[in-house]
């Protein structure tokens, strides 16, 4: 049977996390170099936390070694668990459980995710929004392991490649995303993307020429003939 590889990315993807998580970063780095620390305005979307934690380390003119690094990297991932499950500000986006649901559903599709988060903090974000179930955390790409996009979806494909014990054809595996970032990656290995533009510049994303666009997965869910594009 051919099997279809589904990856997601999770922040403006699956759900906003308003802002909650970024506070909670940004604090965690000024707590280890004991300094008041602001992440500029927009740069990091679409990065890795990886990436975040050092090139931070390298604006405050902090040696991006890893012992700073490990450090902020802990920090941080305790205090998501102990403060994000009491966060009320973020929301799944819309129709992403049905859509989720009749994807699980279907014995051709494997479902993966391929996000920036450290697979801690993804897995705290998604248990938040109950969307944690349809996710093997065994495998798939995350921040821990990789500063680059691309890096991190050759992981992601690679590591589902192994627990499922199957291959994928690049015109099987589809990449969700909300920035251009997902989308240049996925154009990279020649795999199919789609742009989801429900928290994000519309215009912006289109630039990067995803295969499809869509505002949420509600809009998918009630129209047939996109539906069926997935399935």
């Amino acid at each position: 049977m051919k099997q279809k590889l589904f990856l997601f990315d999770i922040d403006g993807t699956l759900i906003h996390g308003g802002k909650t998580a970024s506070r909670i970063f940004a604090e965690s780095i000024g707590q280890v170099l004991n300094r008041q620390v602001e992440f500029p305005q927009g740069i990091f979307l679409g990065r890795t936390d990886s990436y975040i934690i050092r090139e931070m380390l390298r604006r405050l003119e902090y040696p991006p070694e890893d012992g700073y690094f490990y450090q902020i990297k802990i920090h941080f991932i305790q205090s998501m668990k102990a403060e994000f499950p009491l966060s009320k500000d973020g929301f799944e986006i819309p129709g992403v459980k049905n859509f989720l649901n009749t994807l699980a559903h279907d014995p051709q599709i494997i479902l993966g995710l391929v996000t920036g988060n450290f697979k801690e903090t993804a897995y705290v974000k998604l248990s938040h929004f109950g969307l944690d179930s349809y996710f093997n955390f065994k495998a798939g790409g995350f921040g821990d392991y990789a500063e680059d996009r691309v890096v991190l979806l050759k992981q992601a494909v690679e590591t589902l490649s192994q627990v499922y014990d199957t291959s994928f054809n690049p015109k099987e595996i589809v990449i969700f995303g909300d920035t251009p970032h997902d989308i240049k990656s996925a154009h990279y290995w020649g795999y199919q993307s789609v742009a989801v533009t429900c928290v994000r510049n519309k215009e912006e994303l289109l630039q990067a020429n995803p295969n499809i666009v869509i505002e949420n997965y509600s809009h998918v869910m009630n129209d047939k003939i996109l539906l069926s594009k997935f399935l």
